[in-house]
């Protein structure tokens, strides 16, 4: 039965491990430290809802096994340098339906060959997917609070299927980052703390994403010219040599995304252009002030120049 699973899973997904449904006191007693530091700023979400993330079995009843699924997003084409940029993961459309709907497919297919309850989630519910990942075998996670997989890098999205099915479980991998602190060293606002800590209230991916308002002022000069998210720590790490171009056609850049004129797109063509984009989480409000913010500093600089 693991192995028609398994066939199943390398048809939609790049990686994928089983985990057994245990307690996950460790990766709680963090979580807690992080919010108590305030190192969560303005996502009060993340403050909810402890008890299940600490047990999957609050979402499923019954639950023995996680299965953790991986999808390549490492682009084939990175946008030019001269652009405001764009994190590699909102190239394309959500990826949060796209794996969804993927995982819905293969978990019915599973039910086919063996009847099973299940549910799937990606970034939708809280489940604490980087830490089963990590249970399921598919990496580590790094000094900047990312999963590392070995042959993938960190360029992935994480999906999760939880089902009533007992499952062998994977083995975990050892971290294999040693002494290596380029993702701390490469961040440009210092958010990369001790413990695979991030504080998010100096993460450029919160500050043009999560936060409400402006970008803080005193960061402003440290962003240059990154308008929605950051990928400094992703690029700085040594494992994304091994990284390669996915494979899937849904990832692909949205048509004219990097040559959007942000100062006079209407929200209109915003909604159309962008219907199905990672982007809307922002809004084309917020996403506005910032590239306006961007080109303001540009001009300074010309002038100091």
């Amino acid at each position: 039965m693991l192995k028609k699973i398994e066939y199943i899973l390398s048809t939609e997904f790049d990686a994928w491990g089983i985990a057994r449904i245990e307690p996950i006191d460790d990766e709680i007693i963090h979580l807690q430290e992080w919010i108590t530091q305030g190192h969560h700023a303005e996502m009060q979400y993340m403050t909810r809802n402890i008890e299940l993330r600490a047990n999957p079995c609050e979402l499923l009843p019954n639950a023995k096994s996680m299965i953790m699924v991986l999808m390549n997003y490492y682009p084939h084409h990175w946008q030019s340098d001269s652009q405001p940029r764009i994190a590699a993961y909102a190239y394309g459309n959500d990826y949060h339906h796209i794996i969804k709907s993927k995982l819905t497919k293969i978990a019915e297919e599973i039910n086919n060959i063996t009847p099973h309850q299940y549910a799937v989630f990606c970034d939708s519910a809280p489940v604490m997917e980087r830490a089963w990942a990590v249970r399921a075998g598919l990496g580590w996670i790094g000094r900047n609070g990312m999963l590392v997989n070995p042959k993938l890098g960190t360029f992935t999205f994480i999906g999760t299927l939880i089902t009533t099915l007992e499952l062998d479980p994977s083995k975990p991998m050892e971290n294999h980052c040693g002494t290596c602190r380029r993702c701390i060293n490469a961040c440009p606002t210092k958010s990369i703390l001790d413990n695979k800590t991030i504080d998010a209230r100096r993460c450029l991916s919160y500050q043009t994403i999560e936060k409400r308002g402006d970008i803080d002022e005193n960061l402003i000069d440290l962003a240059g010219k990154t308008l929605y998210g950051c990928d400094c720590c992703q690029l700085a790490c040594p494992w994304n040599r091994f990284a390669h171009p996915h494979n899937h056609p849904e990832l692909e850049p949205i048509e004219g995304i990097f040559d959007i004129d942000w100062t006079t797109i209407s929200r209109s063509e915003f909604n159309k252009r962008l219907k199905f984009s990672p982007m809307q989480r922002a809004g084309l409000k917020k996403i506005k002030e910032r590239y306006t913010q961007i080109i303001e500093k540009e001009k300074e600089l010309k002038i100091e120049a």
